[in-house]
Formats: structure tokens, sequence, C-alpha cells
């Protein structure tokens, strides 16, 4: 696992990179290979309160308790708003976040067992990260850092394919 810190004017946004990611290459052609199966994506927005207030751990974070643990200096995770949605590719979508923030979403489709979505957050009109990332399925992508009330808010953006994308076959005939 590793991290790396981004900075935009006053806002400081933590970019944690899980050993399920892999970061896509940004250029034009970098979607163009992509499968996009029928049934489009599984996309799942976990929006966590972190602070020092107490040592609760919100037993609905349990897979990423040790992430959590491991990557953030705090002793309590809350869940405060989770939403998930099947959506079709290469359509956007909006997440609504607490603290006047908003979590844009691009399905733009499979790879090698891998999900591909285009990720911009933002708050009020400007834009806090925007990139492309490719999750390995069902891997998650942490974003922390907005402040919120007296902790920071994590945002887990996780990806499940409906459908696996089958590869091409190719038959002999008789």
């Amino acid at each position: 696992m590793g991290f790396a810190r981004v900075t935009h004017g006053a806002a400081r946004v933590l970019l944690v990179v899980m050993a399920s990611l892999v970061l896509a290459p940004s250029g034009s052609d970098a979607g163009d290979s992509l499968a996009t199966p029928e049934d489009g994506v599984e996309v799942r927005i976990d929006t966590v309160w972190a602070s020092n207030a107490g040592k609760a751990f919100d037993p609905a974070l349990a897979p990423l308790k040790r992430p959590f643990h491991g990557l953030f200096p705090y002793s309590s995770y809350r869940l405060i708003q989770g939403e998930r949605r099947v959506m079709p590719w290469k359509r956007e979508e909006q997440f609504l976040l607490p603290g006047g923030r908003y979590l844009v979403i691009l399905p733009r489709g499979v790879q090698d067992d891998r999900v591909s979505l285009g990720v911009m957050l933002i708050q009020g009109s400007r834009p806090l990260v925007n990139t492309i990332l490719t999750l390995k399925n069902r891997g998650v992508f942490l974003v922390g850092g907005p402040r919120y009330n007296d902790g920071v808010l994590i945002i887990a953006i996780g990806a499940r394919m409906r459908q696996q994308a089958l590869p091409l076959q190719t038959s002999v005939g008789p």
C-alpha cells in the first residue's frame, strides 16, 4: 500500500491507494480498448466520519478496519452515508456528499477483471480531485481529508462488475 498527498490551493486531499488499485493511463486512448458488459457496474460510495472523539468503529465498516487504522491517525470511524447504484457504462452520475461536496463518477469500462472509473470530487464549483481509477473488481479506493466537524471525511469508492466480461473465444469448425 502506498499513499500520496495532493494539495490544491487551501484544500488538502489525501489519496490512499489500496493494494487492489492501479491508476489508469491518462492518454486519450486509455478507454478505447475497454469492454462494457451489458449489465453495467455496481458502484458503492461510503462516506465515513473519522475523528479522535472516542474509540468507536462502526461495524458496517468492518472490511475497511485494517486499512483505516493502518493509514489514518484517527481513533473513531462512523459511516454517515452509504449509497449503492447500478450504473450504465459511459454515463456519469453525481453522488451528494456531506459538507456541500459531490462526487461525479463515470464508469468507463472493464479490462482484465478491472473496472475503470472517471472520478471527480467537487466542492462548490471547484474540483478537488479529477482522475481516472482502475480498480480490481470489488476493489476500494479511499479519498480522505476534507474537513468535517471535528474530524475529516473519508470517501470509500468501490466498484463491482454486474456481469463478468467474457473473453472472446474462437471456435474451430468440423
